[in-house]
């Protein structure tokens, strides 16, 4: 059959091309026996050297032989020919890449070079995945046996290191596929079968557990950048989906490998998609599958958590989608879409400049984190204290968080759960490290300030609204609204006869004194007595402004009201509408200057945070104060590290301050007699970094501390405490001695 009459096509399985299958396709005419392998390939080298890539249209029988045969012939032979083709794959690259741009090429010369291209490749990719099989077997052989020289043994059987091959021979691959070769195809359409052969073959490395092993990283490099190249050039994405999934299913050592590719693919490539892809099939498995399926549930729960800390921006945009998943039964897709919430509010949602949306994005979930710190299952509960330390270490919780977050510790010290009691105490201690109040929280010396600081405040708001209240009456308009109501009263007061009675203006008083009295009385909508002081002082105050010449009817008293109670530049400007503005006052020039204003302001504003923080900073020495009562319970708890977690509390509490924390310290004394080593250690790093690295900027700053706590301890002592003292001091006295460091003294 004539080298450009036929048609290669890719089989499933390599006994296809054994078979005929239609017209003009390529069928391997003869097996060769192993005994002239040696010999064809030699024949195919020639040929190569004079024919170039196209020679393995003559020669594809010898290449297909030596796989047949693969596991019988010599590992020299297999070295050889792996070199070889490699060498053909490079030249074929070299030459496409001229050869696809020549727009006079003859559709013999395209069908010859797609069927080199096709057999080059598969040859390439089937002795790459026998030379995998082969030492995929070697590897379980050596995990039986064990012991060294497994390098060694996989050397020997195949001839040649194949670890320092792969990435060659995928790099080639990769080189290849980034030429248009689409163009070799009718119609410029690739088929889908060269597709999967070629990205195939590194579905089936990865599947190799030694590929998440550290000396590999260079394949698995290799393998994500010819996965990204198909997804990018050849419409791969929905394979690749379909792919990861399922080995996310079957192969417990792929999540952190897959998360590197998927990474790459979503930020070198700009291949964003997939993440969305991969995400709404794992958001659509069924919550009752995942919980049956554990194996499955654990392979998305690791890979989601790894993609969250390594691209959180692009997994927050299909957030919604796994949302679902914590309402589902399986605790390990829980801890996994709360650890990805976590790491977006880290290092997404995390800072003061966020934009509204951002900011109400981030509450929901601490929310839903919060919410969950009630969980049923006692590994869910404990993960949350976990992420709700990490954010509070990385100082991403928002103050106004901080009483919820610690009341949640604090509840939690009660939990059933072990785990969950030593995670919150943790939590808090994390609180205690990472405050923004003070190295000193006692509520004792909080109270005082905060009461002075509220009744500052008070004073200041009072002031304030007695500002703007005066500030913001307008008389004329006051007067425009008290007006119907006004007259109403004095035309009923104008029909009843002037009543002879007790007077109110006393001798001694001013005309301008009373008038300050109605002014008042008008204010407080007194308007009654307001009229009938108003008439007396008419009669009082003849011959004084502006009470004389008032005459006794309903407009000229209701004239000397208003000229009272709004004064006469008001009354002025009410009757002349000429009068120049800048003259007069005006609701757009303030009595009082602005920049005082604004300086009031300012002052209100600082008082009112120095109260916000104060308030924050007594509530949570309260909480902590409750978390020592509960904690020191726990203090002879059966389990070391709860036992261990609380002597480091204690430690932590006591240098910030807490006057109740010298109660746990007391309490931990008779655990230097525990017969666990690790609590007795404790107890001994804790009094040695209480009492013997005192903190100070001197020598006698340091001593003068060191006395002070020690008589704080001493204040009260048993004879059990002392006797708990001198065997602390004898261990430490002991240790310093043997370290040259000094003796407790």
């Amino acid at each position: 059959m004539s080298p450009h009459n036929f048609e290669f096509h890719l089989p499933l399985s390599p006994e296809e091309l054994l078979k005929s299958g239609g017209v003009n396709q390529y069928v391997v005419r003869e097996v060769l026996p192993v005994k002239h392998l040696s010999s064809q390939l030699r024949a195919f080298q020639s040929a190569f050297r004079a024919q170039g890539p196209l020679a393995i249209l003559e020669h594809f029988d010898t290449v297909y032989s030596i796989l047949h045969h693969f596991r019988s012939i010599e590992p020299g032979l297999k070295e050889d020919t792996l070199e070889f083709l490699k060498k053909v794959v490079s030249r074929h690259s070299q030459e496409l890449s001229s050869i696809l741009d020549d727009a006079a090429l003859s559709g013999s010369d395209r069908s010859a070079h797609l069927n080199a291209l096709k057999m080059n490749c598969y040859a390439l990719i089937r002795l790459l995945e026998s030379f995998e099989n082969m030492t995929s077997q070697t590897s379980l052989i050596d995990l039986d046996i064990g012991g060294k020289g497994k390098r060694a043994r996989a050397k020997a059987t195949l001839g040649f290191d194949w670890e320092e091959e792969r990435q060659p021979v995928l790099q080639l691959l990769t080189q290849l596929l980034q030429l248009d070769i689409r163009h070799l195809w009718n119609h410029s359409a690739i088929e889908e079968e060269f597709v999967s052969l070629v990205t195939g073959c590194c579905y089936r490395l990865l599947e190799n557990p030694t590929i998440s092993h550290q000396k590999n990283r260079s394949t698995k490099e290799a393998i994500a950048h010819l996965l990204g190249v198909a997804l990018v050039r050849y419409n791969h994405m929905l394979s690749a989906t379909v792919k990861i999934i399922q080995m996310l299913q079957h192969f417990e050592h792929l999540p952190p490998v897959l998360v590197t590719a998927v990474s790459l693919w979503a930020t070198d490539y700009g291949m964003k998609s997939i993440v969305g892809e991969i995400v709404r099939e794992i958001g659509q498995k069924c919550p009752q599958e995942l919980s049956r399926d554990t194996a499955g549930a654990k392979g998305f729960a690791a890979f989601l958590t790894e993609l969250a800390e390594r691209i959180p921006a692009v997994l927050m945009a299909n957030m919604c989608i796994l949302l679902d998943h914590l309402d589902g039964e399986n605790y390990m897709m829980r801890n996994a879409v709360l650890a990805a919430i976590a790491e977006m509010v880290l290092q997404v949602l995390n800072g003061d400049q966020l934009e509204e949306s951002a900011r109400e994005t981030r509450d929901q979930f601490l929310d839903i984190l919060q919410a969950h710190g009630h969980d049923v299952n006692s590994f869910v509960r404990s993960r949350v204290l976990q992420l709700f330390a990490r954010i509070v270490q990385q100082k991403a919780l928002p103050l106004t968080r901080f009483q919820a977050v610690v009341a949640l510790a604090v509840g939690r010290l009660a939990d059933k759960s072990v785990l969950v009691c030593k995670n919150a105490i943790q939590l808090l201690a994390s609180f205690l490290a990472n405050n923004p109040f003070s190295c000193k929280l006692s509520d004792i010396d909080l109270a005082g300030p905060l009461q002075k600081e509220i009744q500052k405040l008070q004073e200041m708001r009072a002031q304030r609204r007695s500002a703007a209240a005066t500030a913001a009456l307008d008389p004329e308009e006051e007067w425009d609204a008290m007006l119907p109501e006004l007259k109403s009263t004095l035309q009923q007061l104008l029909k009843l006869p002037q009543e002879e009675g007790d007077h109110q203006i006393a001798d001694a008083e001013t005309a301008e004194e009373v008038k300050g009295r109605i002014r008042q009385l008008l204010a407080k909508a007194s308007y009654k007595q307001a009229i009938v002081l108003t008439r007396e002082a008419t009669s009082h105050f003849q011959e004084s402004e502006p009470f004389s010449h008032t005459e006794p009817e309903e407009n000229s008293f209701l004239n000397l009201l208003g000229l009272i109670f709004k004064g006469p530049e008001a009354s002025t400007q009410g009757s002349h509408g000429d009068t120049d503005p800048g003259l007069t006052g005006s609701k757009d020039s303030p009595s009082v200057p602005e920049p005082e204003g604004s300086q009031s302001n300012d002052e209100l504003v600082k008082q009112e945070m120095l109260v916000q923080y104060l308030q924050d900073a007594y509530g949570f020495s309260q909480k902590i104060t409750e978390a020592i009562g509960i904690i020191s319970k726990m203090m002879y708890e059966n389990t070391t590290t709860v036992v261990q977690e609380v002597i480091e509390f204690f430690v932590m509490v006591f240098q910030f301050g807490v006057p109740q924390a010298l109660f746990g310290v007391r309490r931990m004394l008779p655990l230097i007699w525990s017969k666990e080593p690790g609590v007795r250690e404790a107890v001994l790093n804790a009094y040695r970094q209480l009492y013997l690295n005192p903190k100070g900027d001197s020598a006698r700053a340091k001593a003068q501390t060191l006395i002070h706590n020690l008589s704080l301890l001493l204040v009260d002592a048993s004879v059990g405490t002392i006797q708990c003292l001198e065997e602390i001091g004898h261990s430490l006295s002991c240790g310093a001695v043997e370290s040259g460091t000094g003796c407790w003294a």
